[in-house]
């Protein structure tokens, strides 16, 4: 099992693309306290998981509309935290945000989150320290 790797910094938000830091400054906060995803907060001590998938996409004209016309051609995600048995969902997100995002939580968690999903945007390991 994937655990969430705990980093010493923040990240920098200077290779986020201008849509992004809009899209963050609307939809997500985080502090010492608490991560808020689109108004919900939920203290970090909660938190027992994260998952990130893809968005999902028809293969029809109106998914390559959305994809290539709302989205511009970028693969969207999806990053899921869970909590006992609720969770938080932020839905089509880039790469780049879901990165960031990450690593924002494995800053400000000071616990051991399990980690499901895609590979390579997330600071992981695979033990229990």
């Amino acid at each position: 099992m994937a655990y969430l790797a705990h980093v010493s910094e923040l990240p920098a938000a200077d290779h986020l693309s201008e849509a992004e830091r809009k899209m963050l400054d609307r939809r997500f906060d985080a502090n010492e306290y608490e991560l808020n995803f689109d108004g919900e907060a939920i203290e970090w001590g909660l938190i027992e998981e994260v998952e990130v998938a893809h968005a999902a996409r028809q293969r029809s004209p109106a998914g390559w509309v959305v994809r290539n016309l709302l989205y511009g051609g970028s693969e969207r995600y999806h990053l899921g935290v869970y909590f006992g048995k609720q969770e938080l969902v932020l839905t089509n997100i880039t790469a780049e945000a879901v990165r960031y995002i990450l690593h924002t939580v494995a800053y400000y968690c000071r616990h051991d989150i399990r980690y499901r999903g895609v590979v390579g945007v997330a600071p992981l390991r695979d033990d229990i320290e």
